[in-house]
């Protein structure tokens, strides 16, 4: 019912920034600015370039083992094991530029007793015309494991730790906006796309008191595994496109990213501690759309994500299930707020 009441009250501000729009379609040039770095009749910038955001939305979750010794299926059936709502905001003003989400505990797509998730997120970002480099901390405590083969699950006190900086280029810079697909400050004005690459370097922390894989033969090495620490690099190749409707105050965004990473992962079984050097492998797809103006901006976006690791016999595999919606304002520069001298 909250959630219901949230998303008719952002859509009513979304047809009220539309209206409004039309109404001010005569003062629109004030508020857009020719870039200096980038094709005119494809990209414009706005003059108010600071703005605040809110977000809402909800998410599924699955972190699944197996073991290559039986055959288990890679992926578990049972993608919902983790659920929850979030909310939170982002801010951006000069070189701040931070979105904050965290979850709502009593609030879920799925009532069920054993849930315990507690999750907060944080992410940094600073964009080029060439480049976006996206700093993120992630911490997730109350996570659900389970065997692929759907034998057993862990209680909810699973803890999944990560951080790390998406670092993209985008090729054809020149007349697509990957800031204008992913973060709103910039106006896409005809369709474009872009082939994609992103290097990640990030760390990753699995674990739990108890043994997340039980104490099985199976498992070689890895029976009765209490945790898993990795370190690694990941380089994913994708391609975006921004598909401008009405001049690129409609908007529909789809990005996608998939490829192999070097990762070095330390863990402590039944036998003791053993580390591995393996090839691990993610991919990433995500649909954002919504309406982007001069004075306010709204969108919906879906995301996919997943990964596989194998630690030889056993490998792990997470899947995870997003849709926000964003609701910003945009604004000028309070000039006295922040110092020129920290600039």
């Amino acid at each position: 019912m909250i959630r219901c009441l949230i998303i008719v009250c952002f859509a009513a501000v979304n047809v009220n920034v539309q209206a409004q729009q039309s109404v001010n379609e005569n003062h629109k040039p004030n508020l857009l600015k020719y870039p200096d770095d980038a094709d005119s009749t494809f990209i414009m910038r706005y003059a108010r370039v600071d703005d605040i955001r809110l977000i809402y939305g909800g998410q599924g979750s699955n972190v699944s083992y197996g073991t290559a010794n039986d055959g288990s299926a890679l992926f578990s059936d049972a993608l919902y094991n983790n659920t929850n709502d979030l909310a939170g905001f982002g801010l951006t003003y000069k070189f701040i530029d931070f979105d904050l989400t965290f979850s709502l505990r009593k609030v879920n797509i799925m009532q069920e007793e054993r849930q315990n998730l507690s999750q907060f997120k944080f992410a940094y970002s600073y964009t080029m015309r060439k480049l976006a480099i996206r700093a993120y901390y992630s911490d997730a405590k109350g996570v659900i494991v389970a065997e692929s083969k759907a034998a057993n699950q862990s209680d909810p006190d699973v803890h999944l730790f990560k951080m790390g900086a998406q670092v993209t280029y985008y090729f054809n810079y020149n007349k697509y906006s990957y800031r204008s697909a992913n973060f709103q400050n910039e106006l896409q004005r005809k369709s474009a796309g872009s082939l994609l690459v992103r290097a990640e370097p990030f760390y990753r922390s699995l674990g739990m008191h108890d043994a997340i894989i039980p104490e099985d033969r199976l498992y070689e090495d890895q029976a009765g595994l209490e945790y898993v620490r990795t370190g690694g690099l990941m380089l994913m190749p994708g391609y975006g496109y921004n598909l401008a409707l009405r001049d690129g105050r409609f908007f529909v965004s789809p990005i996608i990213f998939l490829g192999p990473g070097v990762t070095i992962n330390g863990y402590k079984a039944a036998d003791g501690k053993h580390s591995f050097l393996n090839i691990e492998w993610a991919g990433s797809c995500a649909l954002n759309v919504g309406y982007n103006g001069v004075k306010a901006y709204a969108t919906l976006r879906g995301s996919y994500d997943v990964s596989y690791f194998k630690l030889d016999p056993s490998y792990f595999t997470s899947s995870d299930v997003k849709v926000t919606l964003t609701v910003g304002w945009r604004f000028s520069h309070f000039e006295n707020f922040i110092p020129t001298s920290l600039l």
